[in-house]
């Protein structure tokens, strides 16, 4: 019986050994994104930028802190050195920067089971930190978020010029050999320059006034984490619609190069000295010395092919997308707001689709409001109707939910009807309620 048990302690001590190779990863709190963030947070990252001077609020699935803020709001309890608020503060919708007690102040949403670090959190805190500090010392830095709804995603001969572009500054990134960079990178500023050539003044500054914006903020993101090579752009280049997930990519991508080509442009760009990064870039370049490129009329000739393809799923994407809306089974809410039209007072532009003229599918976070009635959408899905020329800019005259896992909960204090769904909260001053199958309409006067 002793050989048998010597064996047996054998394996139970190496599987003892083994286990912590498959043990769950740490929770990540909110705490530990505040230590990293404090060790990023002393970086050298660009001129002026001091993220301590900006109050952050980090929620962790179970609590939100709020650390260095000179005047938190009296829902906050001091704890150490921050205050904590118990559950998700009503404030934290987005990581995003929020006026908290009037003062400005950068929000963090950490999902734990998602897989980053505590110190890849921080550094996403420190790109919404800089949005600060930008909205702070450079307002003029950002887009104007109504053109995304207007931006001609259904031109296939300017996505054809956009996948080229892209593809220049790609290599560009790659090349080892300066002159083939700044060949490459010229090539990827012409497709630009003819690209812009063909759109709407407003498309382009949007463009533009995004990549300072969130190119930025991504690009000094990155380098709290020691990554200076810039993006490594996909080869597919973006999709059709993904118009704003590219501008963080590209934004970073000119920055990098910029590095490359030009070390003092930050302190030129914080000075004022210039009004975008493409034409910084395009100055940096010149009189350097450069090789031979080009694309081939082959390569050419198969971006536009895609492009055209691409345009055409892209339409059919959308329909199929709104017919499987509006067919989930489950609970319907509809409101009606036709004759004074919803204000809107927030959304998230990187999950919003337009699905039609004047439709557009909003997928995680939407408030709109008027005199005496407001309503939230968080995390579910709602369509939207314009009420004027601009899909979303002029108002909301029908929102419409689907698929609601239960009956929605209708309150009334005075002429105020209150719902509570899945996903909804709202206020409706004077609504009137029609019921039917599984389906509720709310009609505004």
């Amino acid at each position: 019986m002793r050989p048998r048990r010597a064996g047996g302690l054998l394996i139970l001590a190496l599987l003892l050994a083994l286990a912590p190779l498959h043990a769950e990863p740490p929770k990540v709190t909110a705490t530990a994104v505040r230590a990293e963030f404090d060790r990023l947070a002393v970086l050298p990252l660009w001129p002026g930028f001091e993220p301590f001077k900006t109050p952050v609020a980090i929620y962790d699935g179970e609590r939100t802190i709020l650390v260095r803020h000179p005047s938190p709001p009296a829902e906050f309890k001091p704890e150490a050195d921050f205050q904590v608020f118990p559950g998700r503060h009503p404030a934290m919708n987005a990581n995003n920067g929020v006026d908290l007690g009037g003062v400005k102040t950068a929000t963090l949403i950490v999902h734990p089971e998602a897989g980053p670090s505590a110190r890849e959190w921080a550094s996403t805190l420190i790109h919404e930190t800089f949005h600060v500090f930008q909205r702070r010392r450079h307002p003029t830095w950002q887009g104007n978020e109504g053109e995304l709804f207007l931006y001609p995603t259904g031109d296939a001969a300017l996505l054809a010029a956009r996948r080229l572009e892209t593809e220049g500054l790609r290599r560009a990134l790659k090349a080892a050999d300066a002159r083939e960079a700044a060949c490459w990178t010229g090539q990827a500023l012409e497709r630009r320059r003819e690209r812009f050539g063909h759109m709407p003044p407003g498309a382009v500054g949007y463009e533009r006034g995004s990549e300072l914006n969130e190119g930025l903020a991504t690009f000094v993101e990155k380098l709290s984490l020691g990554k200076t090579q810039g993006p490594d752009l996909p080869a597919a280049e973006y999709g059709a619609e993904d118009v704003r997930d590219r501008f963080y990519a590209i934004g970073w991508a000119e920055a990098a190069l910029l590095d490359r080509f030009d070390p003092a442009w930050r302190r030129a760009l914080e000075d004022g000295k210039t009004a975008s990064l493409d034409e910084m870039l395009s100055q940096a370049i010149v009189g350097k010395p450069a090789a031979a490129c080009g694309f081939t009329p082959a390569e050419v000739d198969a971006a536009q092919d895609k492009a055209k393809t691409d345009v055409q799923t892209l339409a059919r994407t959308k329909r199929e997308t709104r017919d499987a809306f509006l067919a989930r089974p489950g609970w319907t809410i509809e409101i009606v707001a036709a004759a004074h039209p919803l204000e809107l007072r927030g959304f998230d532009p990187l999950n919003v689709s337009l699905l039609a003229p004047g439709e557009i599918l909003h997928q995680r976070y939407l408030e709109l409001g008027t005199e005496g009635s407001a309503l939230k959408v968080l995390d579910a899905q709602a369509l939207t109707e314009a009420a004027g020329e601009h899909p979303l800019f002029n108002g909301v005259k029908d929102l419409r939910m689907t698929g609601l896992p239960a009956e929605p909960k209708i309150g009334q204090d005075g002429d105020l009807t209150t719902i509570e769904a899945a996903g909804l909260t709202a206020k409706l001053k004077g609504a009137k309620v029609e019921k039917g199958d599984q389906s509720i309409k709310f009609v505004l006067p």
